[in-house]
């Protein structure tokens, strides 16, 4: 493989690490959005949790990064 060649690729690449960066983001917000709807209805906040997490499929460090700046 040429360099010209390897450049595409590594370009490529970058790219699309990019684009899963902005939708990992992008995701991450539209779930702080609904912990703050879910929150102004009283919900409880472990049964808001739960409900997170299985909605949007989060691992337990994405759990902690949405909740642990809020107490």
């Amino acid at each position: 493989m040429d360099n010209k060649t390897h450049m595409m690729f590594h370009d490529e690449d970058v790219r699309e690490e990019g684009r899963r960066a902005g939708i990992t983001a992008g995701k991450m917000e539209a779930v702080r959005g609904a912990i703050e709807l879910l929150r102004q209805t009283g919900m409880a906040e472990d049964q808001l949790k739960a409900k997170i997490r299985q909605q949007f499929a989060l691992t337990d460090l994405q759990m902690q990064t949405l909740f642990e700046h809020d107490n």
